[in-house]
């Protein structure tokens, strides 16, 4: 069954409607990390030489421009998904959005049919609540390796959004909703705009297998979105 897109422009229900929605989808802030250089990138992903200059960061936060791959293509664009449609009614855009029901979101649907992208990554960070507390968690692949998050951006705007799913059995211990993380195959699939079957994008947009995955305690440098360093990804000390 091949999905038929619907007009995205909800000018009929009006833009500030829209821009509800848009809030109340913002589920979680996540933080994250890629800190491989270009030529790391260009090798795992198959992507071009970019025009532009590609940086490692230890801690990417909303708002940030940062490198996602799309076409084999990389672009620089704003953490902070806003439909070119929006105009000035929207001032922050959607960081994260449920891949349950993308499909039938009007900020989202044209973008996840015409504009997916890979958010490149090694690892990224959660906060777990305890007694009254905020601590930072930080997860990575086991191997400590690269891999894509399943993402949407908009040209026009030059802005993106990370797709999130419910959490594996590892991350369920500090937040409800993980990043999307897609194997090999699901990449390839997920930035191949000939493909528009929902049934199959929709089941690739899943929980990755927590065996492959590995968390610790970082410390609360990563809370401040102006210290991107190294010592963001060191262990907290006991």
């Amino acid at each position: 069954m091949i999905a038929k897109n619907k007009p995205d422009n909800p000018a009929a229900g009006g833009v500030a409607e829209t821009a509800l929605v848009m809030v109340l989808w913002i589920l979680m802030c996540t933080r994250y990390s890629q800190t491989f250089e270009v030529g790391a990138l260009m090798a795992r992903f198959g992507a071009k030489q970019p025009s532009m200059p590609v940086r490692p960061s230890y801690n990417i936060s909303a708002g940030q421009n940062a490198a996602v791959i799309a076409g084999g293509v990389f672009k620089l664009l704003k953490w902070g998904f806003i439909p070119g449609w929006a105009g000035s009614e929207i001032k922050e855009g959607v960081t994260s959005a449920r891949a349950e029901g993308i499909t039938a979101r009007p900020d989202l649907r044209t973008a996840f049919y015409k504009s997916r992208c890979l958010v490149p990554a090694d690892g990224f960070y959660e906060w777990a609540h305890t007694a009254g507390e905020k601590v930072p968690y930080r997860f990575e692949l086991r191997d400590k390796g690269l891999f894509g998050m399943a993402g949407v951006y908009d040209e026009a705007t030059g802005t993106y959004a990370i797709l999130t799913c419910l959490s594996n059995a590892l991350i369920k211990t500090v937040q409800h909703r993980m990043p999307v993380i897609l194997d090999k195959a699901g990449e390839k699939l997920w930035v191949d705009m000939r493909a528009s079957n929902t049934e199959e994008l929709l089941p690739i947009l899943r929980a990755y297998d927590s065996s492959l995955m590995h968390g610790y305690k970082v410390s609360a440098l990563v809370n401040s979105p102006e210290i991107d360093s190294p010592d963001c990804l060191k262990p907290l000390q006991p």
